[in-house]
């Protein structure tokens, strides 16, 4: 149920895990598009066709059968919280550095709600034979919960439980705040071109303060940034609260330099004044929580009904710079090329165009306050986008 990207068909294969074995009985109509364009929706519309009113709520998600973890860095000891994406991710991707080894298969990034599911043989009804247990242990049977739209899975969500305090943030009130601009490089993984950008918009720690958060304050871990379909992504305190390394700028690389068949950066014209070929970009580069590109507001974030995933970035999006500077590659999926300057798919490059996220619609603090429910921003999240609005809440957040 997590949006993992479908490069290859092994992904796929291993996606299908999770992919019921006959589809649901009487479909409901599914909403949720966090999972769009993985192996197969079977297992969400047996839950909203036993659970109709979750429909397009934030039941109707990964997060309901799927969950997070935690690791320790074997540098310092931090612990760093992965949400239920990122969790996910790991079976694809695994990560170093940390002394938990990484989740082996899918059954491990299940909740206990999911895997009383799978348990239980995986079907609408199986969906029905749970419903009076209380899988989560938290003192609610898993329908009580769901009728409450909380989460079956998740001991911290349940009944009754009060929401933390949020602020809301109009693109007037965020052009109020002091402006940074971004010239960077934005490395993609999987696209075939890479290009350099100049965005413009806040800081992320800038605005985390006028939501009335100290970023510096000692529970503050980061902050998890979430897309209109449901995609989260951790962001650490660390690179909220330091400026990123200088990076140098690579020139020459795009269709005019190279021919249309070699050619694989894009450029903005023009470029800011004083970048050079090889020599550093001048200025610091930040976390931003940004409005504009290249002058101009972002096209509008919308979801392709075929592809199942989002087109645009606006109005708000995530700029990460690299935290390694390093130099544009081709995508992983792009064949072998003799063009000059080839640069073939670099596994280890800084691919920072991956925890960008696209049509920012929330912010959640961590961690969130003891004896809270997450934000429900699954319902109505592209109403955010289509108001040009982002929410922040959770950690040391102040309501208006």
């Amino acid at each position: 149920m997590t949006r993992l990207p479908l490069t290859t068909l092994s992904i796929l294969a291993a996606l299908a895990f999770f992919a019921a074995d006959a589809p649901a009985q009487g479909r409901a109509g599914v909403s949720s598009r966090s999972y769009r364009g993985h192996a197969s929706d079977r297992d969400i519309e047996n839950f909203v066709a036993e659970y109709r009113r979750t429909v397009g709520s934030r039941l109707d998600d990964c997060q309901t059968c799927h969950r997070g973890g935690a690791f320790t860095e074997t540098r310092g000891g931090r612990t760093v919280t992965k949400n239920p994406c990122d969790y996910c991710h790991l079976i694809q991707h695994p990560a170093t550095g940390y002394a938990e080894p990484m989740p082996a298969d899918f059954r491990a990034t299940l909740n206990a709600y999911g895997l009383a599911y799978l348990d239980a043989g995986r079907s609408q009804r199986a969906v029905r034979a749970i419903a009076r247990l209380d899988s989560d242990g938290d003192g609610a049977a898993n329908g009580a919960e769901i009728a409450a739209l909380r989460y079956p899975g998740d001991p911290a969500s349940r009944p009754g439980q009060a929401v933390p305090a949020l602020r809301t943030f109009t693109m007037a009130e965020l052009r109020a705040l002091p402006a940074v601009t971004d010239f960077l490089l934005v490395n993609a993984s999987r696209q075939t071109t890479d290009f350099y950008a100049s965005y413009r918009g806040v800081r992320l720690r800038d605005l985390l303060v006028a939501a009335g958060v100290d970023p510096d304050a000692p529970g503050f871990t980061g902050v998890t940034v979430i897309a209109p379909d449901g995609y989260l992504k951790d962001i650490g305190a660390r690179e909220i609260n330091t400026a990123f390394p200088p990076a140098p700028f690579f020139g020459g690389l795009d269709s005019a330099a190279l021919g249309p068949d070699c050619g694989y950066v894009t450029y903005p014209r023009p470029l800011p004044a004083g970048v050079t070929d090889g020599a550093p970009i001048a200025g610091e580069s930040w976390l931003l929580l940004a409005y504009e590109r290249d002058g101009g507001p972002m096209d509008v974030a919308a979801l392709d009904p075929v592809t199942g995933r989002i087109r645009g970035e606006g109005p708000f999006r995530v700029v990460v710079p690299q935290s390694t500077p390093s130099a544009p590659d081709r995508g992983s999926g792009a064949p072998p090329t003799t063009c000059r300057a080839g640069r073939a798919y670099d596994a280890t490059a800084d691919h920072n165009a991956d925890p960008m996220v696209r049509g920012v619609i929330a912010i959640r603090v961590n961690p969130l306050p003891a004896g809270h429910e997450d934000f429900d921003h699954r319902n109505g999240g592209w109403a955010y986008v289509e108001n040009g609005s982002v929410v922040v809440y959770g950690f040391g957040v102040r309501a208006r």
